[in-house]
């Protein structure tokens, strides 16, 4: 059983946020929703489907930080992936690397958040 259902990613500013994460993932972020006190945008997901949801979230509660929980985004190819973050307005934290069967990298993302990605290196 893979624990995790769902990760709030901690923003500053909603609209910057989902502006990246929509360049960096190439994803339609949903519209914020208004929920417990907070500002908050859905990435897609299916409730049937294998992992976790995602949202960006802007609220009191809600402080982006390097030393937080680091998220691991999996993603088919990490090059491609990580040229697109970096464009987005990322900067590069650590690697690539190789870490067994994965490659490995980290960015900060326009929040301050540090991301992690990891694809398989037979991918």
């Amino acid at each position: 059983m893979n624990p995790i259902l769902h990760v709030e990613v901690p923003v500053a500013d909603l609209d910057r946020a989902i502006a990246f994460y929509r360049q960096w993932l190439q994803v339609d972020v949903a519209a914020p929703i208004n929920v417990h006190d907070c500002r908050m945008a859905y990435l897609p997901f299916n409730d049937a489907d294998v992992g976790a949801s995602m949202a960006l979230v802007h609220g009191a509660d809600y402080l982006p930080s390097e030393q937080g929980a680091r998220i691991y985004l999996g993603v088919d190819d990490l090059d491609d992936s990580l040229r697109r973050a970096l464009q987005a307005g990322a900067v590069l934290c650590f690697g690539p690397a190789v870490a067994g069967d994965w490659r490995v990298a980290e960015i900060r993302d326009s929040e301050g958040n540090r991301i992690a990605l990891q694809a398989l290196v037979n991918a």
